[in-house]
């Protein structure tokens, strides 16, 4: 019988998910601050969000150090006061020891900070539905009042203040780009980002080497789900954090499975004939990632002597890896590269 271990989603959610989602189940006060713009060179970008809570908790880094323990310093001032503001790092000089020993970007960080209140939970729960739909959502903000803010979805459905002559386009974006922006409507500035929810990584094979790989790969982000027949090697056990665990015939497993562009998928079950029909049934979805375990040679077989244009193999960067770990590191740098739009 097929046996399906899911485990709750919220533990492995990642930098913005994991931020709206504290913020949804701990109602104590909190501060977001996100980067709305860079000029020149940092260490995070445009849509990096960082949460502070009055605890003193912190998800997420807005810079390698330097800008965390002032934020610290004006999230005191901002709990509870429904007050925003933004700031202006100047880290473009190598000798401005302000920021922590001259942080030497050589950019101009702008970082709007902002008091959490109801409303602005309001936008974040309707942003969190889209996630779990799996759905992109645009989520703006005015930098010229502050009042204004919300979200768009594909379908134009809009989520709080938003100024109704405000349009963002959906078509040909690149799944999980960086997306993150300012621009004038009329003459009002604002800022808009594309949030994507979390990439998942399906693991097909729960082998020795696949421990290290759902390990890494969680700890950046990916929801990991594993499938294989053997409940001795697939278990909660050898992959504890693994968002969900499904044990049974793989064929059949895969036949329930929904996937969608957005996922991908690294096929490892060191079984040809069972590599053969799995790979020929992942050829039927469109997937961002599909990569294989083996040399090209052994994947060109399960093709017949064919290799998809789909298909990545052998899997991961070349960077001469050896052992399960290192093999690991080099799968997750190809799937960073291509979520990144790095590699095709």
């Amino acid at each position: 019988m097929d046996k399906v271990i899911k485990k709750d989603e919220g533990e492995k959610l990642k930098s913005i998910q994991q931020i709206i989602e504290t913020v949804l189940v701990d109602t104590q006060p909190a501060v977001l601050a996100m980067i709305v713009n860079v000029d020149g060179s940092s260490y995070r970008k445009e849509g990096t969000w960082m949460l502070i809570q009055e605890s003193g908790a912190q998800i997420g880094m807005i810079s390698g150090g330097c800008l965390e323990n002032d934020l610290h310093g004006r999230a005191t001032q901002l709990f509870r006061t429904g007050k925003v503001v933004t700031v202006e790092y100047d880290l473009s000089s190598e000798d401005d020891l302000d920021w922590g020993r001259g942080a030497g970007c050589n950019g101009v960080v702008t970082v709007l900070v902002r008091d959490i209140d109801e409303d602005f939970r309001d936008v974040l729960d309707f942003l969190h539905k889209q996630m779990q739909s799996n759905e992109p959502t645009y989520f703006l903000q005015s930098i010229t009042d502050y009042k204004q803010y919300g979200c768009i979805t594909a379908d134009g459905i809009r989520c709080g203040e938003i100024q109704s002559d405000v349009t963002l386009n959906f078509n040909n974006i690149i799944p999980f780009q960086r997306k993150a922006e300012q621009m004038y409507f009329d003459e009002e500035l604002v800022y808009f980002q594309l949030v994507w929810p979390q990439p998942l990584l399906y693991l097909i094979g729960a082998g020795l080497d696949a421990r290290p790989l759902a390990r890494l790969s969680e700890n950046l982000g990916y929801a990991v789900h594993l499938l294989d027949w053997r409940s001795n090697v697939c278990n909660e056990v050898h992959f504890p954090t693994a968002t969900s665990i499904q044990i049974g015939d793989v064929r059949k497993l895969l036949s329930n499975t929904k996937f969608s562009p957005l996922d991908s998928v690294v096929l490892m079950t060191h079984d040809f004939q069972l590599d053969v029909d799995i790979g020929r049934q992942l050829l039927l979805h469109k997937l961002l990632y599909f990569g294989i375990l083996g040399s090209k040679k052994r994947t060109k077989r399960l093709f017949d002597g064919v290799l998809p244009n789909s298909v990545h193999s052998p899997v991961g960067l070349s960077i001469g890896a050896d052992g399960p770990e290192e093999i690991a590191v080099s799968i997750v740098a190809e799937l960073i590269a291509v979520r990144r739009g790095k590699l095709i």
